[in-house]
């Protein structure tokens, strides 16, 4: 969960009002239908289901109370309001504590909500009752979390609460925000979870002494659009042949009935038909991963999808496009702006590189009822929040554990996540709350290009041609002032490179090309002629001791031009500004250029002419750079937000202190870290390296080694594989911070690299090697002195990948491979 996620609470009016309004003359008409039932549901100022006030009761005993009350309470509201075709069609309160849903997501826990208002479900008598709990999540329009004596302070309480409303929002794919409630036989208090956090009432209502608000709870949930109550009016669940339909107007008989068939068996299949302002889409799949930890966030989501009017032309000649929906930060640059921008550029210059960058389609802020979809406005209602309301013995704590008499209500506790208690650690109830909830607005982004992850490689020599065009398309976004900020698999898309080829097959390398996609945490910079630093060349002959440098190199092999060590020594004075002394700049000089001659050995690079290196040859003939910093000044304010897939971040911007990586003798201090074209060019290495240790090969599926459990297979098995397992675990696997020690455990002891994790790679990658080597080696330099190897990376890295896909290139196809590599 990311740290800007916070809890806050608003006035209890308001809350009402804004969230849940409800007519005052309707509900007064709703309040005598209820008192005057036979029944005698509210009598003696109090609802008569109730446990009484004073006394031990158990809890069990709220669930028929409330179910009956809440009810009753709906039909009359439906009888005074009427239906319409917004609202939820069927929605019934429901006692769940007795049975607990389950979620369609393989592996998760099983928790269960005391009740839930919950839309109409298949007639168990017709389905299996497994397939039925699998659906109820499906079906929650809120839910409730009851308990004897509620403390709305309760950290614990709240995470319960909180955990219910994240699985929702998870599992429901059409979901905006939610509703969850807090009950007991006194009081109910009501909160609301969207994208940017959570949002509740500063004071529980007292039921019976306020029987009327209460009652505007339940009428409003009984008789708002379903968009106030966080549906999307835009999405529609597919059900060929029959039209598409909203899921809160499914119903539990009929042609329209809630049914296991809707939903498949996993979630991430199933099919929605999404109206965008460019026309109407139908989802083929999920194709990233959601997190199922978190509601708040981005929440983004990437569907395979076709035109909706496409749906019946054949599988081979219908195009795929990739629809991406996110709920996108403000202040944050946009990402369709960003293709758009990209593909503007690329149509001004011709630069070929364009061409690996991911095509935009169009892109949209979404709509309701033409409002934009926000959580600040349109579903907060620009509410300020409040101090909590409490007395001296009412502070944040901590439940103690229960006795005996409570064990049941503690049952489902266990499955609340650190992450929400991350989140339940920001709300202190009774401070002053000064930081703001961040903004959040719904977008679309449609890309006119469809294809699978590099993970799908079909070959050594594709992977390694693939990986050399993402550079390339890298590249030509960062020339121009973009730097992407979040290189992963996910986001290295194997495409096809024509609309007449087929969808449904896979083709050699000649028809798909990689291209760099999800520039959702990219940000834009002056381009790279706008941070040239300016070379003043009487200033640099002037600190530059040639004597000196010529005196203690004459015994060298190789030599060096003038220019070269000029240029060193720009580079050492920009770097160490503080050092006035010729000879001692010149001496730093040396050390650096030293560094550079034995990387370029190690590049497999012929020597040139008479051993005499230029700074063409060290591929030195490039100005130095100013960093990156992003134009808008709105993301500068607080400082550089670093972000990127943990397993592939670079070891700079894992860890927020300095990461000194050494080259003998260099002393030089690491510069702040300012998200670079390094950093991304690092993560690329590990995309690849990550492939390398992992896979046996083409495919997609995990080595053999991974997939055993350690604890299953015979001793001397396990001693040969229990050290992979470590390592994954440690670069890949594991928690951020484990990632960030030992990443910069390897960078700071760059000779182990070799012995530690080269040797793990599997054989089928073996050809590699070398080319992982020299990838490292160039890394740890570039680091190091943070000079033109820094600043040139994207030159260098595609000199170590180019001769690679020729050499791995098949017999006949060596040449055109070659065309392609330059």
């Amino acid at each position: 969960m990311e740290e800007t996620q916070y809890t806050r609470v608003v006035s209890t009016r308001d809350f009402l009002d804004n969230f849940l309004p409800f007519d005052s003359a309707t509900r007064d008409r709703v309040y005598n239908a209820v008192v005057q039932r036979e029944d005698m549901l509210y009598t003696c100022n109090r609802w008569a289901e109730f446990p009484p006030a004073q006394g031990k009761y158990k809890e069990l005993a709220l669930y028929p109370a409330f179910i009956k009350v809440a009810n009753a309470i709906a039909k009359a509201a439906r009888d005074e309001v009427g239906e319409r075709e917004d609202q939820v069609r069927e929605a019934v309160w429901v006692d769940y504590h007795s049975q607990a849903p389950q979620t369609l997501e393989e592996g998760a826990t099983l928790i269960r909500p005391d009740c839930a208002l919950a839309m109409a479900f298949a007639d168990p008598s017709k389905a299996p009752p497994d397939k039925i709990e699998k659906l109820r999540w499906l079906q929650f329009v809120a839910a409730v979390e009851a308990k004897r004596n509620f403390d709305q302070n309760d950290q614990e309480l709240i995470s319960q609460l909180l955990t219910y409303l994240r699985l929702i929002m998870v599992e429901q794919k059409d979901r905006r925000f939610t509703f969850g409630l807090f009950l007991s036989n006194m009081q109910v208090s009501v909160w609301l979870q969207d994208r940017s956090g959570v949002l509740g009432m500063d004071v529980p209502i007292n039921i019976h002494e306020n029987p009327k608000d209460f009652i505007q709870v339940i009428a409003a949930f009984a008789t708002l659009p379903a968009h106030r109550l966080g549906f999307d009016p835009t999405m529609k669940l597919a059900r060929e042949p029959l039209p598409p339909i909203h899921t809160y107007r499914l119903t539990s008989q009929g042609p329209d009935r809630f049914t296991i068939q809707r939903y498949k068996t996993n979630n991430d299949v199933t099919q929605w038909v999404i109206t965008t302002e460019q026309g109407t889409f139908i989802t083929m799949r999920v194709l990233n991963v959601p997190r199922t930890d978190v509601a708040s966030g981005s929440g983004c989501i990437i569907w395979a999808a076709i035109r909706y009017d496409d749906r019946a032309v054949e599988p081979d000649r219908r195009k795929v496009f990739v629809l991406k929906q996110l709920w996108q930060s403000d202040g944050r640059v946009d990402e369709g702006d960003i293709y758009e921008y990209l593909r503007r550029v690329g149509a001004e210059t011709g630069d070929p590189d364009a061409k690996y960058i991911g095509k935009l389609e169009f892109h949209e802020i979404v709509k309701i009822e033409g409002a934009v979809d926000n959580t600040e406005h349109l579903i907060r209602r620009g509410l300020k929040p409040v101090q909590m309301h409490m007395t001296e013995e009412q502070q944040p704590r901590k439940r103690t554990r229960p006795t005996n008499l409570e064990k049941d209500e503690w049952l489902h506790v266990e499955c609340v996540g650190a992450d929400d208690m991350k989140l339940i650690s920001r709300f202190v109830a009774g401070r002053q709350q000064e930081m703001k909830l961040p903004k959040r607005t719904r977008v679309r982004i449609v890309l006119g290009v469809f294809g699978c992850s590099v993970k799908f490689f079909s070959s050594v020599h594709e992977l390694v041609l693939l990986l050399s065009q993402f550079i390339r398309g890298h590249r030509f976004a960062y020339k121009h002032g973009v730097v992407h900020r979040d290189i992963s698999p996910a986001n290295l898309l194997i495409a096809l490179t024509g609309d007449d080829i087929p969808p449904s097959s896979r083709f050699d390398p000649y028809d798909v090309r990689g291209c760099l996609i999800d520039f959702d945490h990219a940000k834009r910079t002056q381009t790279v002629e706008e941070r040239k630093v300016a070379f003043d060349a009487d200033e640099v002959h002037r600190l530059t001791d040639l004597e000196g440098y010529r005196f203690f190199t004459r015994k060298d092999t190789d030599m060096v031009t003038d220019e070269v060590v000029h240029r060193a020594v720009h580079l050492i004075k920009r770097r160490e500004p503080y050092i006035s002394d010729a000879a001692d700049i010149t001496m730093h000089a040396r050390f650096y250029i030293k560094a550079a001659l034995e990387r370029y050995k190690d590049s497999g690079r012929r020597p040139p002419p008479n051993n005499l290196y230029t700074p063409e040859a060290l591929r030195w003939n490039v100005p130095l750079l100013h960093p990156p910093h992003a134009i808008r000044p709105v993301a500068e304010r607080t400082g550089e937000v670093r972000s990127g897939t943990p397993p592939y971040i670079s070891v700079k911007i894992l860890n927020t202190k300095m990461v000194h990586v050494p080259w003998r003798r260099n002393t030089s201090i690491p510069s702040a870290v300012v998200h670079d074209a390094i950093h991304d060019m690092e993560s690329f290495f590990w995309v690849l390296l990550y492939l390398c240790i992992t896979r046996a090969g083409p495919g997609g599926e995990r080595r053999n080694d991974l997939i055993c459990k350690l604890d299953e297979i015979p001793v001397e098995q396990k001693m040969q594989v229990a050290p992979l397992h470590d390592l994954v675990h440690c670069l890949f696997d594991g928690d951020m911070a484990k990632i960030a020690s030992h990443k910069k455990d390897l960078f700071e002891q760059p000779q182990n690299f070799e012995e530690q994790v080269l040797c793990h790679i599997h054989p089928y990658f073996e050809v590699l090697k070398p080319t992982l080597r020299r990838w490292w080696n160039l890394l740890v330099l570039a680091y190091a002195f943070e000079g033109y190897e820094y600043h040139n990376i994207h030159t260098l890295v595609l000199e170590l990948l180019d001769p690679a896909v020729v050499k791995l290139a098949p017999p006949d196809d060596s040449q055109e491979d070659s065309q392609n590599a330059v």
